[in-house]
């Protein structure tokens, strides 16, 4: 599986087994600045619903993905969707959105998941080179 460094994991091999990377997907539209979908149960839906918004405002809006419990907050604070584009070996991996109070919170929150990323990687065979920057991912 992860035993050769040129491959890279692939998002149901680090969630398969781990009850911390419950994936729910949404779609995060730059222009707006917003999320224009969310908890949605998978990949292609996030992709339709990027496209759908995309086809009526003419905007580039992306697939996203959150994970589940990513942030726990106080009762009553509001929390705002931040992009971040994961990276594996330095390559575009994966765009997520966190929820957080604010964008200081999201990146300790990004942090926090490269970290967690890393040991899942690890445990399944792969080199643990996760990072993370704010903003979706190119389109590849």
């Amino acid at each position: 599986m992860g035993e050769d460094t040129g491959l890279t994991p692939t998002l149901d091999e680090l969630v398969v087994d781990s009850a911390e990377l419950s994936p729910a997907w949404g779609a995060w539209c730059p222009e707006d600045g917003i999320q224009v979908a969310q908890e949605l149960a998978a990949e292609q839906d996030g992709i339709t619903a990027a496209e759908e918004h995309n086809l009526t405002t003419g905007h580039t809006a992306v697939a996203t993905l959150s994970l589940a419990n990513a942030v726990e907050a106080a009762v009553g604070v509001q929390l705002f969707p931040i992009p971040f584009c994961f990276r594996y070996n330095g390559r575009p991996w994966q765009s997520m959105t966190i929820m957080a109070p604010g964008v200081d919170e999201a990146g300790q929150t990004a942090a926090g998941l490269v970290s967690l990323l890393n040991m899942v990687a690890t445990q399944k065979g792969f080199p643990p080179l996760f990072s993370a920057i704010g903003g979706t991912c190119p389109a590849v």
